[in-house]
């Protein structure tokens, strides 16, 4: 039987933003991710071609190459010479991806995004801080915690580290409302061209249980991510933890 050709008009891409401090095909990957949930997407389907999707995107056929690249290897589509590129079956196509930033998700599954500040203070990077930050010891930073929700169901608890060498006065933005992102980009034109994601298992403790409304000893995921300007200097490292009771998450490897 053919595989079914998906087109453009079936397939409505959301244009790449090229001001935005997320790299191309990072935007590019998060748009695909959120597509490939789509209905009227199905396994055995043909995406349009590289071509097609680098003039729709308005990129270059790399970064269609990269971002389909990550999807490959998280096994949601195959590539085969002289057969395109095919949907792979998936177990849950509502899972959550950290390809998306925590907004988009939220709203892609039909919750709302909110933020609660839970600590924001101005300090140094310090020995006690991990590892990808020590190369920047003693610059000055913001320190930020915020339990992240989804309508009104507490999703993870984060806490970002931010360089502020790069961005003075960061602490007097409110970040009840704003994207850290957004607030780089647009407000001291900072372009991060590298995101890293490192995924660990724990369970949570009596504050963790608190705040996400779990048991204690329920299973989290810890994701580590660490952000990189042009420079492949350190802009920001954050740990968050999600609940894993009702969640399935993904993480990708940022290639240069």
């Amino acid at each position: 039987m053919a595989l079914r050709q998906l087109t453009l008009s079936e397939f409505p891409i959301t244009h790449v933003n090229p001001d935005s401090p997320i790299p191309l095909y990072y935007q590019v990957e998060a748009d695909l991710r959120s597509l490939l949930k789509s209905p009227a997407v199905s396994s055995g389907d043909l995406l349009p071609t590289e071509l097609e999707l680098a003039q729709a995107y308005g990129v270059g056929r790399h970064t269609i190459r990269t971002a389909l690249g990550r999807l490959v290897s998280d096994h949601l589509i195959t590539r085969k010479a002289g057969h395109g590129t095919v949907v792979s079956a998936s177990r849950d196509r509502r899972q959550f991806s950290l390809a998306q930033s925590f907004s988009r998700q939220m709203e892609d599954m039909g919750l709302i995004p909110r933020s609660v500040v839970l600590d924001k203070q101005v300090s140094v990077i310090g020995p006690a801080d991990p590892p990808a930050l020590q190369a920047v010891a003693g610059a000055p930073c913001l320190r930020l915690t915020r339990l992240r929700y989804g309508s009104d169901e507490p999703i993870a608890l984060q806490t970002a580290i931010v360089v502020t060498d790069y961005c003075p006065g960061l602490e007097n933005c409110d970040f009840t409302h704003e994207s850290l992102y957004d607030v780089l980009s647009r407000n001291y034109h900072l372009v991060i061209t590298e995101i890293v994601h490192t995924v660990s298992a724990i369970t949570a403790d009596k504050r963790q249980a608190e705040l996400l409304r779990v048991a204690v000893r329920a299973p989290l995921l810890r994701v580590t991510t660490t952000a990189y300007l042009e420079s492949g200097e350190i802009i920001e490292l954050s740990v968050a933890e999600y609940r894993a009771d009702k969640y399935e998450y993904t993480t990708m490897h940022s290639s240069r």
